[in-house]
């Protein structure tokens, strides 16, 4: 556990030296903060203007959604960017011979940062959410986008050879947060096409917190995440 600890230190060490990774670091409350403040001051002022009730407003439960998926996702891309320059260093390899081991490693790099999001993410929802959630649902919807950004660090780190493909297939990969937006944006049963992606169900979950949803959720979040390890503990293992 020691070794652990000491290893994840050195990546939080990491990130602090990495300008980019610092301001991903810093974003979620900075989008958490715009969210907060200048959504219901625009929303005021459309309204004002086009002498309506609400515009923006029954989209809010969607930004509050956002928030709980976005700082989870961005911590997710800064694990696998350290683990590429790790991989290209052959650090890995030579990591996976001390007392940390392979295990080891993989806690330090995908676990606690996993764990750190989903704290950071329940503080964000609180904070700068836009609805009245109760904190059951603030931790429930918290831990599943937090998994759901578990398939993206997976994905980035097993298909790219290098930082510059990471960077890239990190914004295809946040095609999986996609199916949030669907069961707000499409009312028809055409919204169950995307019931493939994880995240139409959570933002199922979201509109109705119902257990069914909740369930498919996490089923699927562990179907992608199964795939997604297959390819990545084989590029781990070379």
């Amino acid at each position: 556990m020691n070794a652990i600890s000491k290893s994840f230190k050195v990546y939080m060490t990491q990130l602090t030296k990495d300008g980019m990774l610092i301001m991903i670091m810093i974003a979620p409350f900075l989008i958490g903060t715009v969210f907060k403040f200048v959504i219901p001051f625009v929303e005021l002022q459309i309204t004002r203007y086009y002498e309506t009730n609400q515009i923006l407003k029954e989209y809010y439960l969607l930004f509050d959604l956002l928030l709980a998926t976005l700082a989870p996702f961005l911590i997710s891309f800064s694990s696998s960017m350290t683990m590429l320059d790790e991989y290209d260093s052959n650090l890995i390899n030579h990591l996976s011979v001390t007392p940390l081991g392979k295990n080891g490693y993989l806690a330090s790099r995908l676990v606690l940062p996993l764990m750190l999001s989903y704290l950071v993410s329940i503080f964000i929802v609180i904070i700068f959410s836009l609805t009245s959630w109760s904190f059951l649902m603030v931790i429930s919807i918290c831990f599943v986008t937090c998994l759901l950004s578990l398939i993206s660090t997976l994905i980035v780190f097993s298909y790219s050879k290098n930082k510059i493909e990471g960077l890239a297939l990190a914004k295809l990969s946040g095609l999986i947060m996609i199916g949030i937006f669907i069961p707000f944006l499409v009312t028809t049963d055409v919204q169950y096409y995307f019931a493939f992606i994880p995240s139409f169900w959570i933002g199922k979950f979201t509109i109705d917190p119902g257990l069914n949803y909740y369930i498919l959720s996490l089923l699927s979040i562990s179907v992608w995440t199964y795939f997604s390890y297959i390819k990545f503990f084989k590029k781990l293992s070379k």
